[in-house]
């Protein structure tokens, strides 16, 4: 399940890897990066249309609709409850490092705004890292562990956090956000299956919970910018990634001792 739930996360990653690519062709062909709309829009008609001609046998149980008191309802249950924080951190640490990684340029090399978020390309090496870890973690999960991998990409998201602690040249810092980049490609889908296989009766619900998860990319930026300001740096920014990935780490044992 994990493995299925990756290659799915890979599929969803080329979208955000080719976006830069389609916006630089059609400024230079186009003269507009706005041709990301109506490529965006035919690809999701065409999703569309063949979801909808698409049967999926589903049990019994399943077909039912789930409300959002259902779903919240689950947080009562400890495991869920960690999980859902889990996903949250995921999310959190994923748009958390795209906003910090331009102003770390700014503050340590002192870049111009426009040539730490353009021309720097951080962000599309986070996004290759992160399609090439989804990729291999659809492979790599058919074959070790969930949670022997998990650990594994948790270690490289602290040991690339902490290169940022510590690390001032460009080249460091585009090997951290790498690393966290591959680090953070298959947490999703490993926290996803181990709570959808915990309550294996109310998976509408438990899919709706995780995914409402979703928030942490609203969250963590909001106390990145406190704790930045507070400190006057973005070790700030860097910390609370940090607190993520230890959470993720303490989660792991959490994952790996659930018996259901």
């Amino acid at each position: 399940l994990a493995s299925t739930l990756t290659f799915g996360q890979f599929v969803k990653a080329i979208a955000s890897f080719v976006a830069p690519l389609i916006a630089a062709w059609g400024v230079l062909h186009c003269a507009s990066w706005r041709i990301l709309f109506p490529v965006f829009a035919a690809i999701a008609v065409i999703a569309l249309v063949y979801m909808s001609l698409t049967r999926f046998p589903e049990a019994s149980g399943m077909r039912r609709s789930s409300t959002f008191g259902a779903c919240f309802a689950l947080l009562r249950e400890p495991f869920i409850l960690l999980a859902f924080l889990g996903i949250l951190c995921h999310v959190g640490i994923d748009v958390g490092t795209n906003v910090t990684a331009p102003k770390l340029l700014i503050e340590r090399l002192g870049m111009e705004l426009t040539d730490a978020i353009v021309e720097s390309g951080q962000q599309r090496l986070y996004f290759l890292f992160r399609t090439l870890g989804c990729l291999s973690g659809s492979l790599i999960l058919t074959r070790i562990p969930a949670m022997r991998f998990f650990l594994f990409s948790v270690g490289l998201m602290l040991l690339a956090t902490a290169g940022l602690f510590c690390l001032d040249g460009k080249a460091a810092i585009y090997v951290c956000v790498a690393l966290l980049g591959f680090g953070n490609s298959n947490i999703f889908p490993i926290i996803f299956s181990r709570a959808m296989l915990h309550q294996p009766d109310k998976q509408n619900e438990v899919s709706g919970l995780m995914i409402m998860g979703l928030i942490g990319g609203t969250i963590f930026p909001l106390l990145m910018g406190a704790l930045s300001d507070a400190l006057g740096s973005q070790n700030g920014s860097v910390a609370v990634i940090g607190c993520g990935a230890l959470y993720l780490l303490w989660l792991s044992s959490k994952l790996q001792t659930d018996t259901k």
